[in-house]
């Protein structure tokens, strides 16, 4: 059974909790949810299914979170006046992939089609129309009777939103600024394994391991040796060679773990997201607050019960596997299976034993959050942290104070 962990920025009601003791619209004016408390996603994150199809899909933005399950479609949150308002809508397919802004939301179909909704109680999806890439010249197909041939609108297959960035890449590798295409990559069997956005900036990762970014990078999180604005995806040079596995976009920082192991951050430090000193011993000086280069860390030893691998020792296994960021902050799991966290704290975004902190500002692991549960995934908001879990040895975990 999968669980949905929550902590983090809650002051509009963004989020139902299961067994929750008072009324969510009234807990509303609490901002925050200090430490890892079960989500009620209308049974979406407890399916037994296998099936991908049958599981929730969230996404998370300041004022509100989108939830979907197959075809419904549901937007909870700040979305006029009053916080705890919710919208349902169903979609024409079924639902593959969202991506919150603070504007509107984007819905992407499994048939390949993009939609997009906004956080109203009143509203209703509307479909994208895309333009066309650019075609080489080739002889325009035309049908039986000559007429010239409308060529097919693209397929859509990834999709992410930032403040103020919407992107989209279409099966044949189309870049998007939605709706306009923003660049083709040549190459077909050349394929995006991973995209993300920030607020002004967007990561893409191929199957190759290299990461393309584009966007405002005027904060160094494009990863360039020069601070400046890039219109089309710009391949990171001081990753070149590195296979990186996965890749994340926070708000003005970004991050990045190798097929090795490694983790690089870059990008504005100004709250400890980097996992790098915000302060000079002594905390007369501040270190640089921009790191536009990729900066390779030297993770602290991890303290927990290793476990051991195939071999039957335990070298490597607490190396890097997935990395998460939010506006501030950025999240860490490592192979044995715990979480490590960074930046920014005031909201509850790195758990509960952290909250009474402004930031950190290097990587900590999260006391006794992976002890008792099996990571599947994990998605960060801007002020937010969620985990999708489930419970080792049939045990139950809802809050907090059972895992921390």
């Amino acid at each position: 059974m999968r669980q949905l962990l929550f902590t983090g920025f809650n002051a509009f009601g963004q989020h139902e909790f299961v067994n929750s003791p008072h009324d969510e619209r009234a807990a509303s004016a609490s901002a925050v949810c200090a430490g890892f408390s079960e989500l009620n996603a209308h049974d979406g994150g407890n399916s037994n299914s296998n099936s991908k199809k049958n599981q929730c899909t969230i996404s998370i933005a300041w004022r509100y979170t989108a939830y979907a399950l197959d075809r419904k479609l549901r937007l909870r949150g700040l979305l006029e006046t009053e916080p705890g308002d919710c919208v349902e809508v169903e979609a024409p397919g079924e639902i593959k992939a969202l991506a919150a802004g603070d504007s509107h939301c984007l819905v992407l179909l499994y048939t390949g089609e993009l939609y997009k909704i906004q956080p109203k109680l009143e509203a209703t999806l509307q479909a994208i129309r895309l333009e066309s890439p650019p075609r080489p010249s080739t002889a325009t197909k035309r049908t039986i009777f000559g007429a010239a041939k409308a060529p097919a609108p693209p397929i859509i297959e990834h999709i992410a939103c930032g403040t103020n960035i919407n992107v989209a890449i279409s099966s044949e590798n189309a870049v998007y600024s939605i709706p306009s295409c923003l660049h083709q990559f040549p190459d077909r069997q050349w394929r995006v394994q991973q995209l993300e956005c920030g607020h002004e900036h967007a990561l893409l990762l191929n199957g190759n391991g290299d990461v393309y970014t584009w966007g405002n990078g005027l904060r160094g999180q494009l990863g360039q040796m020069a601070l400046g604005v890039e219109e089309t995806p710009q391949l990171i040079e001081a990753l070149a060679g590195i296979k990186i596995t996965g890749i994340a976009a926070g708000g003005w920082h970004s991050a990045a773990i190798s097929a090795f192991g490694d983790l690089y951050t870059w990008g504005l430090n100004c709250s400890g997201q980097l996992g790098m000193r915000v302060m000079k011993p002594g905390g007369l000086l501040k270190e640089p607050t921009v790191y536009p280069l990729p900066q390779l860390h030297d993770l602290p030893e991890c303290c927990c019960s290793s476990r051991e691998n195939e071999s039957g020792d335990d070298e490597g296994v607490c190396e890097p596997l997935r990395v998460f960021a939010g506006s501030r902050h950025t999240l860490l799991l490592r192979r044995c299976g715990r979480l490590w966290a960074s930046g920014w704290c005031i909201h509850g975004q790195l758990g509960k034993q952290l909250c009474e902190q402004n930031f950190l500002d290097s990587f900590q692991a999260l006391d006794g959050v992976g002890v008792d549960l099996d990571f599947v995934n994990g998605l960060c908001g801007p002020w937010a942290t969620l985990l999708v879990v489930t419970a080792k040895q049939k045990k139950s975990v809802s809050s907090a104070d059972a895992i921390s």
